[in-house]
């Protein structure tokens, strides 16, 4: 049985993907298998993962239709033997000490979840940065959303910088929404509940890649306001299965704080012609208090950003950078 089971969706990634999985038979971390499900494939990318079985024994392929991430990974957890688990996007790498760290810690603690930090490799605007632990984590101690309530909705939902133990993820059945986008969303808030012990380390050995080319596709000949609507259905998504699981009434609040964010993100890159029309939608969907506080967060902040404010979306497809003075909108391009 190996220490550690490493799970890779791979979907047209033949740019990225050898550097990926060098970054994985690397790790100083021997015993471990890698899991990579091909999700329908339409480029080479099956044929480098070939090529990278034929030389190392750990890693294992498992095909299947494009039918994304969520029920790429649900079908590798399903085929795990590892006694931990972590998660690597194939157009990402780590470097070769990261599951030895991470392993060792959760040895050491005993513990359910082990997170660090992460660097952003931003090939847009040519940076590496890492990235900083804005909640003042307990370093290399013990705790639980208990101890950190804000936690669970933290901005970083990614499952890739953390460690499962995999006891923990099957006692409990948590799996990931079968989507194509936030698949991941609902496995990190129901670990992060769950978990009786949870170790933050203040290591980063995870690079997350923002490539130039990375406009969803989800985002293609959508308008923001048919965005916003796709993210209001995502919450009611997120809050039934947290009802289905008994586990919403302990994080109720929590819940609409961040459903409050994510909605004010997205209500802020609106046409203000838009705003309007959506603000008549959104009550209709949302809990009366839940709107009511929508409404009070965003007055003032309305009002100032009517009157300027400059921010990046995407509009027609293109990436652009909107600046807004007295209402008025000037669209540049955003390379």
């Amino acid at each position: 049985m190996p220490k550690v089971s490493i799970i890779l969706p791979v979907y047209n990634v033949e740019s990225y993907l050898r550097q990926c999985l060098d970054s994985i038979i690397m790790q100083t971390l021997e015993d471990i298998e890698i899991i990579c499900v091909n999700d329908g494939s339409t480029d080479n990318s099956l044929e480098i993962l070939q090529e990278y079985k034929n030389k190392d024994s750990r890693i294992k392929i498992i095909n299947q239709e494009n039918r994304g991430q969520g029920v790429a990974r649900n079908i590798a957890l399903e085929n795990i033997t590892g006694d931990y688990i972590g998660f690597v996007d194939p157009d990402d790498y780590i470097s070769p000490n990261m599951y030895k760290t991470l392993y060792e810690t959760a040895i050491k603690h005993n513990c359910d979840i082990v997170e660090e930090s992460f660097y952003i490799k931003n090939e847009i605007r040519n940076y590496l940065k890492k990235r900083k632990n804005k909640l003042n984590l307990p370093k290399n101690k013990i705790f639980n959303y208990k101890v950190k309530k804000n936690y669970v909705f933290s901005p970083n939902l990614a499952i890739w910088n953390k460690l499962y133990k995999t006891s923990f993820i099957k006692e409990n059945d948590i799996k990931f929404f079968e989507t194509k986008k936030g698949e991941d969303v609902i496995f990190t808030i129901k670990s992060r509940v769950l978990a009786s012990k949870i170790v933050y380390i203040d290591n980063a050995d995870y690079y997350y890649r923002i490539k130039k080319d990375n406009i969803p596709k989800s985002y293609k000949n959508t308008s923001p306001i048919d965005e916003l609507n796709r993210q209001i259905k995502f919450l009611d998504k997120i809050k039934n299965a947290l009802i289905e699981d008994k586990i919403y009434e302990l994080i109720k609040d929590d819940f609409e704080n961040y459903s409050i964010q994510k909605l004010k993100e997205k209500y802020k890159i609106l046409q203000i012609k838009d705003q309007k029309i959506f603000e008549q939608a959104l009550k209709n969907v949302i809990s009366e208090n839940l709107f009511k506080r929508f409404k009070k967060e965003i007055f003032l902040k309305n009002i100032i950003d009517t009157i300027f404010c400059v921010f990046n979306t995407i509009r027609n497809n293109q990436k652009v950078k909107v600046i807004r003075i007295l209402g008025i909108e000037i669209n540049l391009p955003n390379s």
